[in-house]
């Protein structure tokens, strides 16, 4: 089984890895060049919880220069980049290449049809963490678990014949009709503290210590809550509010200034049509106004267009 890593960033590192320590083909593709070359010339060096566990020789190119055909390829993008990197590896895929996407966000299912059939489409969301300490260095903590669906269940004994296969190499993946939920309740919450704490310029702690923050959490979770319901998946906000308020300890996320501000303060562009953005794009289509989305989305982009953001 040949397996394709549209991506090689932290996290798609960091599967990647685990699969090819347990004996899996595994290539990586990635538009980095000094981590493509850094990469190709020592190999991925691998630290897990301080621990520097030797440099594996993973193949790596830019995504032009690959040929041939895989079964697996693991979009590992940032939201915005998926269409764009599909579109570059496109002539990798035969006609049962299955696409494994547990990118954040909301609306990737439609994208991802214009590429295979649904058949061959795995949702999913994840709660997995990583990191880079440089080009060509992982450097990751902890573990975590991926929730996964197929979006069209034909021919169902192939992906879960995948998921074990997978799971022997750690990636602790669970097959679940709940994963759209699961996917709603984890963008919900990123549409509060990633939007929130890059426009108040503050962490998660400091978000949570204002006196009013769940008036502020409401404004956007009853938006969230409607088009999801809209949508056909069981939003339940009373989960996404605790999630969210469990975030706010120090102990746990609270020093943490989530992904969507650093990429506002790396001078990059956010994924913030993919968070609060979807939800406004999807309010229209069922006609549930999303008036707090609206100005979030538009509030984010003013900041991206006076930050010159690429």
């Amino acid at each position: 089984m040949k397996i394709l890593f549209a991506g090689a960033g932290a996290l798609g590192s960091r599967f990647g890895y685990m699969l090819f320590k347990n004996n899996e083909d595994v290539t990586f593709v990635d538009t980095w060049e000094e981590h493509i070359e850094n990469i190709s010339k020592n190999g991925l060096k691998v630290i897990i919880d301080e621990e520097e566990l030797g440099n594996y020789h993973i193949p790596i190119y830019k995504p032009d220069n690959v040929t041939g055909k895989y079964d697996v390829v693991f979009v590992a993008t940032k939201s915005m980049q998926l269409r764009p990197m599909l579109e570059r590896v496109k002539h990798l895929f035969h006609e049962d290449t299955k696409i494994i996407c547990i990118l954040n966000g909301l609306g990737h299912v439609e994208t991802l049809k214009d590429y295979v059939k649904e058949e061959n489409i795995l949702i999913g969301v994840t709660v997995w963490t990583s990191g880079l300490g440089g080009p060509g260095v992982l450097n990751a903590h902890g573990t975590g678990k991926i929730e996964l669906k197929q979006v069209k269940e034909d021919n169902l004994e192939k992906t879960l014949a995948l998921v074990e296969r997978f799971n022997e190499a750690g990636l602790n993946i669970k097959y679940s009709e709940n994963t759209f939920q699961s996917i709603w309740h984890k963008a919900g919450l990123n549409c509060v503290l990633n939007t929130y704490c890059t426009l108040i310029d503050c962490n998660i702690n400091q978000y949570g210590s204002y006196d009013k923050n769940l008036e502020l959490t409401r404004a956007v979770l009853n938006e969230v809550t409607a088009v999801g319901r809209a949508e056909g998946v069981d939003v339940k906000q009373e989960v996404i509010e605790n999630n969210i308020k469990n975030c706010f300890p120090l102990e746990t996320a609270g020093a943490h200034y989530p992904s969507l501000y650093q990429d506002m303060k790396n001078g990059r562009l956010t994924e913030i049509d993919y968070l609060n953005g979807e939800v406004s794009r999807l309010g229209k289509i069922h006609n549930i106004p999303t008036p707090v989305c609206d100005v979030i989305t538009l509030m984010i982009h003013s900041k991206e267009f006076i930050n010159n953001n690429k």
